[in-house]
């Protein structure tokens, strides 16, 4: 009965997301699969349109880094989820930069005390 009465401490290895990288992560997944689904049931037009519409959204969202979206025009590259591939480059990225900057703030304040 101890056990259940305890607080739940999440450990660093978790994924804990913003709401920004939450909402990405799921527009990028639905584009992903909406794709998949409009090449094999629909037509290939359509998927290639869900393919512009796709870039355009993450050049809007991740910026520089969603030129790697341009992989989706490439005949056969539609197996690929590039989308998820692109958000996952884009959220370690923003990552590593917060960590770097949270380092240079506490070398700032070590050497204040």
């Amino acid at each position: 009965m101890e056990n259940l009465n305890r607080e739940f401490k999440p450990f660093r290895g978790y994924f804990v997301f913003s709401e920004v990288e939450l909402f990405s992560l799921i527009l990028c997944i639905v584009l992903d699969i909406s794709e998949y689904m409009a090449a094999v049931l629909i037509m290939p037009g359509i998927g290639d349109m869900l393919d512009i519409v796709g870039i355009v959204a993450c050049l809007l969202m991740f910026r520089w880094i969603g030129v790697i979206t341009f992989f989706e025009i490439v005949p056969g590259a539609d197996i690929l989820p590039i989308f998820i591939i692109t958000w996952l480059v884009w959220y370690f990225l923003k990552k590593s930069k917060r960590r770097e900057a949270y380092q240079i703030a506490k070398k700032r304040a070590h050497r204040i005390l």
